[in-house]
């Protein structure tokens, strides 16, 4: 198997992509400042008995979340009152980085990596990396953790131990010993809240902790990031630094080495399955639903057989997927139905073993009979697709917006009931032509029956930038002008590039803020017209096409 690194560097953004064997294994990219990892010190502002919880401030925008079983002390029935008090200070580290509304989660059990050990604050832990199989070096590296162990700390043993001397070991805890001591000595001088340890950024932990003598290049596209990665990873292992090569070609790093299609499809809802077939990847707040389908893929040999292969065959871009988005929290695979117990094991099985290879900590419930898995996967921070996206401001994230007839209907209940509250007076409705189209009817009739049966005058204004679902309205006076920039006998210039209102079976051009009726609809969709105003009422105003431009 063959391992390349690939670092594309566009600042703000730093994007890591980990190939193996030609494909796109694993995928990081970081924008902004790391928060998982970084250690502070915070001051309690609330305590809460009911959550047997404390509210910590430590200085960004949400306070951070500390749980009575996170503090070291907390463990044996110890409530929450009796540890902490309110403006009390102390040292915390995020151990869950904000995610959405949700603010940080924080541990005073304070852990500090480093190559090949984890220093545990306050801990009698004592554990080696489950990645490493043989049990001979397991228990051999377990007999020189408890040998090293400092007191009153705990000591976890990396995978990257593997095969290394207790002189390696011991001089990495050594490193370990003095930078807690620094950093609790910082604390001690800085006054709350306040930053104490920040965690190494994404380079960092890629030198720190991804690379091995089986890395057979690392590609970096930036020359004084090159530079500066190099004497990083020079300074603790010269052998290590010896693949790491600046690129300077012209053709983008990912677009060389085939991976971008596969970043792209990171970013999308549906993707393709080497065999036929496809996942369907929906993320919520804290779940995520993966819908296998088999799509065009037929076995020979039957149905049954059809889902098997389908499902084997996704389960290794399930497994990817999951590592290149760093999807987190609960997550539901509902493959295709099988009718054998022996089969929906072996895909179980499968799914296992394609997971081991994963820095998340997942956790696998049975399969049930009709094809569902439910897993946990513990992911470093946000999601590919937080990271890349926002929530759309149309939608809200829902991937829905209501339909033209519904917010014309939603609008003219509104209108209604404005007039009928405010006799005497008009209503002002502003909103984009499309959306406005359906407010009218058809032939302008419903918004003409909605004024004969309130009795209010209703203007209709329209704006073009505004989002289709967006509706503002205003009360008005009875005799306000009917429109501001249009007036009977004006000769308007249109331009044939703009839309024509509804999309469906257009009728109306847009002019300034006014729908206006047209004798025809051109079919060009370059040059301009010449627009005579024949009328010009509170709904819409009519126009006849003069002549046409170029």
């Amino acid at each position: 198997m063959s391992r390349l690194f690939l670092v594309n560097v566009e600042a703000p953004e730093i994007r890591v992509a980990e190939v193996r064997d030609g494909r796109l294994f694993d995928l990081d990219i970081e924008r902004d400042t790391r928060l998982l990892g970084s250690i502070y010190k915070g001051r309690v502002e609330n305590v809460v008995p009911g959550m047997d919880a404390a509210f910590v401030d430590i200085g960004l925008k949400r306070n951070a979340l500390l749980y009575v079983g996170d503090i070291i002390g907390g463990a044996g029935g110890a409530t929450i009152g009796t540890l902490l008090k309110p403006r009390q200070e102390l040292l915390v580290q995020i151990a869950r980085p904000p995610v959405g509304t949700k603010g940080a989660r924080v541990t005073t059990r304070l852990s500090l990596p480093g190559r090949t050990s984890i220093l545990v604050v306050g801990s009698e832990t004592v554990g080696v990396s489950k990645r490493i199989e043989s049990e001979e070096e397991r228990a051999r590296l377990r007999r020189i953790a408890d040998r090293l162990r400092p007191l009153d700390h705990g000591l976890i043993i990396r995978t990257e131990a593997e095969g290394a001397s207790e002189n390696t070991i011991a001089a990495d805890l050594a490193t370990l010993g003095r930078q807690l001591a620094a950093l609790i000595s910082k604390g001690r001088d800085m006054n709350a809240p306040a930053l104490i340890h920040e965690d190494l950024g994404l380079l960092g932990r890629v030198a720190r902790d991804r690379l091995s003598e089986d890395v057979t290049s690392v590609l970096i596209d930036s020359r004084a990031v090159y530079e500066a990665f190099t004497a990083q990873v020079r300074a603790f292992s010269p052998l290590l630094a010896q693949p790491i090569q600046f690129y300077s070609e012209a053709t983008p790093l990912f677009e060389r080495f085939g991976v971008a299609d596969d970043v792209r499809v990171a970013g999308e809802r549906a993707v393709p399955l080497r065999g036929g077939g496809s996942l369907v990847i929906d993320e919520a707040e804290a779940l995520t639903a993966i819908d296998v389908n088999s799509g065009s893929h037929v076995s020979k040999k039957g149905l049954n057989d059809t889902a098997v292969q389908v499902n084997l065959g996704a389960v290794e871009e399930i497994a990817r997927q999951l590592r290149v988005r760093d999807l987190g929290g609960v997550i539901v695979v509902d493959f295709i139905d099988m009718e054998k117990t022996r089969d929906r094991v072996r895909v179980l099985n499968t799914l296992e073993q394609a997971l081991k290879d994963d820095r998340g900590r997942t956790r696998i419930v049975q399969i049930s009979p009709s094809g569902l898995v439910e897993m946990t996967r513990r992911r470093e921070g946000q999601s590919l697709q937080k990271v890349l996206g926002e929530a759309c401001p149309r939608c809200l994230g829902t991937g829905f917006v209501p339909r033209g007839e519904t917010l014309g209907v939603e609008a003219r209940r509104r209108a209604r009931q404005m007039a009928l509250e405010s006799v005497g007076t008009g209503v002002l409705i502003i909103a984009h032509p499309e959306t406005a189209c359906h407010i009218l009817g058809e032939d302008g009739e419903w918004l003409a029956d909605l004024e004969s049966e309130t009795g209010a005058r209703i203007r209709l204004r329209v704006d073009e930038d505004r989002p289709e679902n967006h509706i503002d309205f205003e009360r008005i006076m009875p005799s306000v002008p009917l429109a501001r920039d249009l007036t009977v006998g004006a000769m308007m210039i249109l331009n044939l590039k703009w839309p024509f209102y509804p999309r469906e079976s257009p009728r109306y051009a847009v002019l300034g803020e006014t729908l206006v009726a047209l004798d025809a609809i051109p079919e060009s969709k370059s040059g301009t017209l010449l627009v005579e105003i024949k009328e010009v009422g509170r709904h819409v105003a009519r126009g006849h096409i003069a002549g046409e431009g170029k």
